[in-house]
């Protein structure tokens, strides 16, 4: 277990160093505001009762959407962070998702999301056909408890 996760963590150093950027999404002066990057458009966010409905008017706009909650009182979770491989395994995206909501727009093709909260990592495959129709995820982490990991492969 801790040799993926330390595998994981040096696909990510590896990564950052050879020029990718990671990205954090935000949202500026109230408004959603999609980034940008690899030619991925995604918003985060969530926070609040008219952040978190503007992001639910919103939803229907991306074609992968993820909502993070706890596992224990389906609770808003934020700070997750959420890793997005390609079929060939590059990473495509890599951001800290700064509410509950991500949202993004995936162009057709399978992907490998691994989805971090605290010391559990969920392993979660994508797959994108083009038809028109969206993907919601709905992702529940149990309470942060200090010195566990976990890997969750779906």
């Amino acid at each position: 277990m801790r040799a993926f996760i330390a595998t994981c963590c040096l696909m990510l150093s590896v990564g950052t160093s050879a020029g990718f950027r990671v990205a954090t999404a935000t949202s500026l002066e109230g408004t959603l505001q999609p980034r940008q990057l690899n030619g991925i458009s995604y918003v985060s966010g969530g926070i609040g009762i008219d952040e978190a409905a503007a992001m639910r008017g919103a939803a229907k706009q991306f074609n992968v959407r993820m909502h993070f909650v706890d596992s224990a009182d389906s609770s808003a979770l934020s700070d997750v962070t959420v890793t997005l491989f390609n079929a060939r395994r590059e990473i495509v995206l890599l951001v800290l998702s700064e509410g509950p909501y991500l949202y993004m727009n995936l162009p057709r093709g399978t992907y490998r999301a691994l989805i971090r909260y605290g010391g559990v990592i969920v392993s979660q495959s994508i797959t994108v056909t083009g038809s028109g129709a969206g993907i919601d995820l709905l992702l529940r982490f149990p309470s942060r408890q200090p010195g566990g990991e976990a890997l969750i492969a779906t």
